[in-house]
């Protein structure tokens, strides 16, 4: 893409922003380079860089344990895992994947035509270490394979919140999405959404 992805703008602000909104009021952790992230949100880089979605997760879990042993305080149930080019993801949708863990230790986000979104889901944190410590070295795993054996519930999304941004002319229709929503806010008179992205689902 030229960029670092997270960072580009959509309907006026950084990807990585819009994404950490739908995180909503509970702690963040971003992997990864720091830029356009709020000062408050926490931010680790993996040990080797370029290892995939996998090693990132790792690094992570690893970032949590260590939080909570130091401040003698409880791991959370469960964690959300965004990838940081999702502009349309929505605060409502990562609720439903969160509900979702009453009968299962993965949620996982599949779109209309079916497609699995492993990096917009949510895993009870004891199935994700368990499945972490079984894989081993996380540099180079796929989420699929990560996934392998795990009682998963599929959360569907039918109104595409879960859109993510790999190429240019995926940025472009992004970029569209949010500007139709911005000119029908502006002519029904009411409070700019475009951060939200789609209606909740």
């Amino acid at each position: 893409m030229g960029s670092h992805k997270p960072l580009l703008d959509v309907g006026g602000r950084p990807i990585v922003a819009r994404v950490l909104d739908a995180a909503g009021e509970g702690p963040a952790l971003v992997v990864g380079p720091g830029q356009g992230v709020p000062d408050a949100v926490r931010v680790v880089l993996e040990r080797v860089p370029g290892g995939g979605p996998v090693a990132g997760v790792s690094t992570a879990v690893a970032t949590l344990v260590t939080d909570a042993a130091a401040a003698a305080a409880p791991l959370p149930y469960a964690v959300v895992l965004l990838a940081a080019d999702l502009p349309f993801v929505t605060s409502a949708h990562v609720q439903r994947l969160l509900a979702a863990l009453e009968s299962a230790d993965l949620a996982v986000t599949v779109d209309r035509a079916g497609r699995t979104n492993w990096l917009c889901s949510a895993w009870r944190l004891t199935a994700l270490r368990a499945r972490l410590d079984d894989v081993g070295d996380a540099y180079g795993r796929s989420m699929r394979e990560l996934a392998d054996g795990v009682r998963t519930q599929s959360v569907d999304d039918p109104t595409e919140v879960a859109l993510d941004v790999d190429t240019p002319a995926d940025l472009e229709r992004a970029r569209e999405r949010a500007r139709d929503r911005a000119r029908d806010d502006a002519r029904d008179g009411a409070p700019d959404r475009a951060a939200d992205g789609p209606s909740p689902d």
